[in-house]
């Protein structure tokens, strides 16, 4: 039949690949391990069906053609080929997060689902995913690729892939990614503005030698005995609640979250427990003394601010793991603060190891001081994305208020440095909008609105030129829709109108926090 005929293309034009030159990629010497037609699995009742695998089942992409391949020296990739006839014309990268090390083939579900050319990598390297960092030790090259130039290989290896098995060019190329994979976005804004037409950043670091400072900071702010630290669950919760009875009602509706952190005057002393005394419900000195420490900028015995970015209200819900060991974590796991600042700082900082690193111990006069290598190195600050703008790319950033891992403020830090650069607000939202919603965890989850669709409103942007100027982002419980609220463009703050369903996002209106 002329299905079955079809099928024998399709598979034969994959199993190509497999024998097709492309080592002679230049700057991506490129080598294809394996290339073959896969059958989509059918969908785990088990996964939500917003998961990209449950996505992936319910669309029209029954196949695809699954090419495994290296770029020299080590940064492997999986690139998913939906067939042709399910092709949207489009090619997407997710880059890998945290000290990367794997290939996670399933990152590329979502946008698999929806025709695009699919890739992802390793970051460079094999390795423990999480922040494993032995990977990197004498090893300046795989720094090298880790920091900036992994992402920007694959995708010249992956465009040279899927133009040969199509047999014609890609229309657009996007990018999304989170936390480190939010940093890859950048550093492809900044380093390599021709590789993606849509850039889709969130929680990135882009501070990265910045927050393994702040790392060690907070590390000294909770550590207790053993390296254990003075913060629980038990805590996080007596400030969570706390916080919401002050602030969760800042948009002119109780929502339970805080949508503008900056506005929102709340204190650990206001939950201090009484002299001497000690929880439930209550803060002793010394965890009262953490927590403003956790809320004060990283400074040196100057008082010279090594990173502003602190901890804001709305972030207890998310402190667990990062600020303290989860309950039920083995006693051998320190929380993640501790982890990330010392095995960046012993392998991963020079090209030769630090054996005596110690985030406990890090002086924070002495220590910046030796890491300007490492920032030259790993950090996406530059705010110069005038190349970005003009070859047409689009740029949409979002990051959640109740993220503990990296601060939401430090997306708008960086916004607001990008803004000065180009001249003012309507220069940089023409390429570049930035959306902070409340109540989301870093990358996802949390107690507020995060559900929403960042990647068609980047599309829209890119191919259609309909700028984004409003997010909508709902809640649900129990699967079901419970409320909704518009997110504007930073700085806009979403109000509520004084009429309507509050729990409806045509309830609410833009308002300007700096013309009130």
């Amino acid at each position: 039949s002329a299905a079955t005929a079809q099928a024998a293309t399709d598979a034969e034009r994959c199993q190509a690949l497999l024998r097709a030159d492309f080592g002679v990629i230049p700057d991506a010497p490129t080598r294809v391990t394996s290339a073959r037609v896969v059958d989509v699995p059918p969908a785990d009742p088990k996964m939500p069906p917003t998961a990209g695998p449950a996505l992936l089942a319910a669309s029209a992409v029954k196949q695809y053609c699954q090419v495994l391949g290296y770029v020299a020296p080590q940064n492997k990739f999986e690139l998913r080929l939906p067939l042709p006839a399910q092709w949207n014309g489009k090619f997407h990268l997710t880059p890998c997060a945290g000290f990367c090390g794997a290939v996670n083939g399933n990152t590329c579900a979502m946008t698999l689902a929806r025709g695009y050319a699919s890739i992802t990598g390793n970051g460079g390297h094999d390795s423990p995913v999480g922040f494993d960092g032995v990977w990197a030790a004498n090893s300046p090259n795989l720094q090298e690729d880790f920091a900036w130039r992994h992402n920007h290989v694959i995708t010249v290896a992956g465009k040279a892939i899927t133009t040969r098995f199509y047999g014609r060019p890609i229309a657009r190329s996007y990018m999304s990614g989170c936390s480190k994979g939010g940093h890859a976005v950048l550093m492809e804004a900044q380093r390599f503005p021709d590789d993606f037409d849509g850039l889709l950043a969130s929680a990135p670091v882009y501070d990265l030698v910045g927050r393994v400072i702040a790392g060690a900071w907070w590390a000294q702010a909770v550590n207790g005995e053993g390296h254990r630290s003075i913060l629980n669950d038990e805590i996080a919760k007596t400030v969570a609640a706390s916080i919401s009875t002050h602030c969760g009602a800042q948009a002119g509706v109780e929502e339970g979250v805080v949508s503008d952190p900056a506005s929102c005057d709340w204190r650990p002393d206001m939950i201090a427990c009484t002299a001497g005394g000690a929880g439930p419900g209550c803060l002793t000195a010394r965890q009262v003394e953490a927590v403003r420490r956790m809320m004060a900028p990283v400074v040196n015995s100057k008082g010279q601010v090594l990173y502003k970015y602190t901890d804001i209200p709305g972030t207890a819900t998310e402190w667990a793991y990062w600020h303290y060991e989860p309950s039920g974590a083995p006693n051998a796991s320190p929380y993640a603060n501790y982890t990330l600042h010392q095995q960046f700082m012993r392998f991963m900082a020079d090209p030769a190891v630090r054996p005596d690193a110690d985030p406990l111990t890090f002086d924070f006069d002495k220590g910046p001081q030796t890491l300007a290598r490492a920032r030259a190195l790993y950090n996406a600050d530059s705010f110069d994305l005038r190349p970005f703008k003009a070859r047409g790319g689009k740029l949409l950033m979002w990051h959640g208020l109740a993220d503990a891992s990296i601060v939401a403020s430090s997306s708008a830090g960086y916004y607001e440095g990008v803004e000065r650069l180009m001249g003012g607000r309507a220069q940089t939202q023409e390429f570049f909008r930035l959306f902070l919603v409340p109540g989301v965890h870093h990358c996802g989850g949390g107690p507020g609105f995060a559900r929403f669709d960042a990647l068609t409103l980047l599309e829209n942007w890119v191919e259609n030129g309909h700028a984004p100027d409003v997010m909508i982002a709902s809640r649900a419980a129990d699967g079901v829709t419970e409320r909704s609220r518009p997110v504007y463009p930073y700085p806009l703050l979403a109000r509520y109108s004084g009429s309507g369903d509050p729990k409806d996002a045509a309830s609410f209106v833009a308002q300007d926090p700096g013309k009130r």
